[in-house]
C-alpha cells in the first residue's frame, strides 16, 4: 500500500484526490493546500483524510511514500524537489517545472535518491489516443504527412504563465507519443491581448527528423472549446476530438495515390494523382478515465520500479521544447533547433542565473 499526499486541491486537484481516494492499491493520508475554504471542502468530502496549509508538514511525515504536486506551476519546482530531497516520489503536473535546468535537476534528484519521478501528461494515458497509436504503428495510415491540435477555450485564464506553457504541454507530448520520435526544430508566435506580457494565444510548429510537421494552435480566448488532433496519413486520416463524449475518434479513408502514367488523363494534376473518399469509420473504444489511469500507473511504478511512460525525462523534454519556443517567439517566429546544451548546464556550471531563479522561487513561494 503506497501512502499518498497530494499538495494543491483547487480544480484538478480534486480530481487526485477524487482519484486516490478511491484507489485500492494507494492510501491517501494527506491534502495540503494554502487556501482553507478549499481544505475546508476537501475535509466535508473525505473526513478520513489529514488536511494541513504546511508543505512541510507533508515533506516530514515520514508516513508518507508519495506526493501528488498539483499547484501553480511557477511552485512546482520549489515543492517537487523539497519532496525528493525528503525520499518521496512525486507526480508533477504540467508544465514540469519553468525550465529545463530545473527539470534536470528534479530528474537528476530521483535518480539519485532511486525515487519515481513522473509528469502528469495526461493524455498519454488516455485510451483513445492509445488507440490512434495503434493505427499509427500498425501502417494502416500509410505514411504521415503532418498533425494539428486545437486546444481552445474562453478562459480560464492564467496569471503565472501563458497559454502556451498551460496548454501546449499536452498536445506536444501528444506528438511525440504517437510519433515515437522528438521535434528537431520549433517556431513559435503568440500575441497577449488580456494580460500585458502573458501570450493568451500562441501557433507553434514543430519539425521532426523524418520529415514530418506538426502545428499547435493554444488559446484562452477563443468562442469554441475545442480538444481535437488530427493526423493526415498517405492512405488514412484521423481525427481525435476529446470534446465528444462518444465518437473520440473518427478515420477517415481518405488519401492520394500517383497514378498509373500508362492511363489517359485530362490534366496534369490528373496525371499525377488519384483522390480517394472512402467512408468514415469509428471504431469502438473501452473508455477508462484517463486521470486514473494515469494515477494506477504512478502507483504501479512506484510498486515495482520501473520508469513511468510520462517520466521526469520525459517532462524535461516538453520543457525544454517550451523554452526553444520562447526563443523563437523572441526571434521573431524562426524556426529554432531543439538540442540538448540547456541539459548539460547542469553539470557544466553555466546556469547560475537560473539557479538562482530557483532559489529565489523557493525562497518566495514555498513557506511552512
Amino acid at each position: 500500500m503506497v501512502n499518498v499526499a497530494i499538495i494543491g486541491c483547487g480544480r484538478w486537484g480534486q480530481n487526485y484526490v477524487r482519484n486516490f481516494s478511491e484507489m485500492s492499491g494507494a492510501r491517501l493520508l494527506i491534502c495540503c493546500d494554502a487556501d482553507m475554504q478549499r481544505l475546508k471542502l476537501t475535509k466535508e468530502r473525505y473526513p478520513r483524510v489529514h488536511t494541513t496549509r504546511s508543505v512541510s508538514e507533508v515533506v516530514n511525515d515520514r508516513r508518507i511514500d508519495a506526493v501528488v504536486v498539483s499547484t501553480p506551476p511557477s511552485t512546482h519546482f520549489a515543492i517537487a524537489r523539497k519532496c525528493l530531497e525528503a525520499g518521496k516520489h512525486v507526480l508533477v503536473e504540467k508544465p514540469f517545472t519553468l525550465s529545463s535546468h530545473e527539470a534536470q535537476v528534479l530528474v537528476n534528484l530521483g535518480e539519485k535518491n532511486g525515487l519515481v519521478v513522473m509528469v502528469g501528461h495526461i493524455l498519454d494515458y488516455h485510451p483513445a489516443l492509445i488507440k490512434l497509436k495503434e493505427y499509427i504503428n500498425s501502417g494502416e495510415l500509410g505514411q504521415i504527412y503532418y498533425l494539428y491540435a486545437n486546444r481552445t477555450n474562453l478562459g480560464l485564464v492564467r496569471e503565472d504563465v501563458s497559454v502556451m506553457w498551460d496548454l501546449a504541454p499536452h498536445d506536444i507530448a501528444t506528438f511525440m507519443f504517437l510519433l515515437d520520435s522528438k521535434p528537431t526544430h520549433v517556431a513559435m508566435k503568440g500575441q497577449a491581448f488580456i494580460n500585458h506580457g502573458i501570450e493568451d494565444v500562441s501557433f507553434l510548429t514543430l519539425r521532426f527528423a523524418n520529415g514530418v510537421i506538426a502545428n499547435i494552435h493554444v488559446s484562452w480566448l477563443d468562442p469554441c472549446k475545442v480538444r481535437k488532433t488530427t493526423i493526415i496519413g498517405e492512405k488514412k486520416m484521423i481525427v481525435f476530438d476529446d470534446a465528444e463524449t462518444s465518437e473520440k475518434i473518427k478515420i477517415y479513408n481518405k488519401g492520394v495515390n500517383r497514378r498509373d502514367s500508362s492511363n489517359q488523363f485530362d490534366s496534369f494534376a490528373e496525371f499525377q494523382y488519384t483522390f480517394s473518399y472512402g467512408d468514415v469509420y469509428i471504431p469502438k473504444i473501452e473508455m477508462t478515465e484517463p486521470l486514473r489511469n494515469e494515477c494506477l500507473h504512478f502507483i504501479r511504478c512506484i510498486e515495482e520500479g520501473c520508469t513511468p511512460r510520462t517520466s521526469g525525462t520525459h517532462g524535461y523534454e516538453v520543457v525544454h521544447i517550451l523554452e526553444r519556443a520562447e526563443q523563437s517567439k523572441q526571434e521573431g517566429g524562426r524556426f529554432v533547433p531543439i538540442d540538448d546544451s540547456l541539459g548539460r548546464e547542469v553539470e557544466s556550471g553555466n546556469g547560475l542565473m537560473e539557479r538562482a531563479r530557483s532559489l529565489w522561487r523557493e525562497l518566495r513561494l514555498v513557506k511552512g
